[in-house]
């Protein structure tokens, strides 16, 4: 760990890519897979009604990743990000879409790396200049599955981002899939009041000791609340406010809201 805080500007690039839309070059991708040129769109309104799917996903990964050097040969930035990958697309066609859609955000995350490796190398120099230690920035990015149903593929993963800072920098990430047609669900797609379901989940934020212990205000959870990131599981509705998105609370914070808890405002009919 660096004892100083000069490795700041790799990392306010990366925090500054998740607040926007990350983008990026594919340096290694494994598995191969046959996907389509362009990423499945974000549309509007997809059935959420129970259909009769094709045989159910199975999950393997497509992996990115590089390991990036000063001039000297020196270790500057490692990421690896692993992504979902559905390995049978002849029997659920619909993984192919979805394949797609993550192999366009993980080239988009390694052309950001690209960018923060320029970052990370000036740091570099500044550190050894001043003769100050020096440790690389490391990413890393899981996933998981937690709801596969015909109505709906829910998937969350991990970013763990290690800058040499007092702590690391953690994301939670979540994507909803219509499992007939590959096309990535949004909110808009699952509730029909935003306001209220915000409402709620600010509620339910404020009824976690640990947050009501850092005696954070309505006004600062629901500035922290990000409306499309949350993912589905068997228990119900999870929604997450990001690591540093709160005063001193350096990783993400989650609730899980029951489905009956929001059926007067949901869309989505749990099985």
């Amino acid at each position: 760990m660096r004892k100083q805080t000069i490795l700041t500007g790799a990392a306010a690039l990366v925090l500054a890519a998740f607040l926007a839309a990350c983008s990026g070059p594919a340096v290694e991708t494994t598995p191969t897979a046959t996907l389509s040129p362009t990423p499945a769109a974000e549309s509007t309104a997809p059935a959420l009604e129970s259909t009769s799917a094709s045989e159910p996903p199975e999950w393997g990964e497509q992996v990115f990743t590089q390991t990036y050097t000063a001039g000297d040969g020196t270790q500057v930035m490692e990421v690896r990000y692993t992504l979902p990958m559905v390995q049978n697309t002849d029997a659920f066609p619909a993984g192919a879409v979805i394949n797609d859609w993550y192999k366009a955000d993980g080239a988009s995350r390694m052309e950001s790396a690209e960018a923060n490796y320029e970052q990370a190398v000036a740091d570099y120099d500044v550190s050894k200049s001043a003769g100050f230690s020096f440790s690389p920035v490391t990413e890393e990015m899981s996933y998981e599955v937690v709801l596969s149903t015909d109505q709906v593929i829910s998937i969350r993963r991990t970013w763990y981002i290690n800058s040499g800072a007092a702590y690391p920098t953690v994301f939670q990430l979540g994507e909803n899939f219509d499992p007939q047609t590959g096309i990535k669900l949004t909110f808009t797609d699952f509730f029909t009041d935003a306001q209220t379901v915000q409402e709620r989940v600010v509620d339910a934020f404020m009824a976690k000791a640990d947050l009501a212990a850092g005696g954070f205000t309505r006004e600062e959870i629901a500035g922290a609340y990000q409306q499309e990131q949350f993912c589905l599981t068997s228990d119900g509705y999870t929604f997450w406010l990001q690591g540093n998105s709160l005063n001193a609370v350096h990783s993400p914070v989650e609730v899980t809201l029951p489905y009956d808890s929001l059926k007067d405002v949901s869309m989505y009919a749990a099985q």
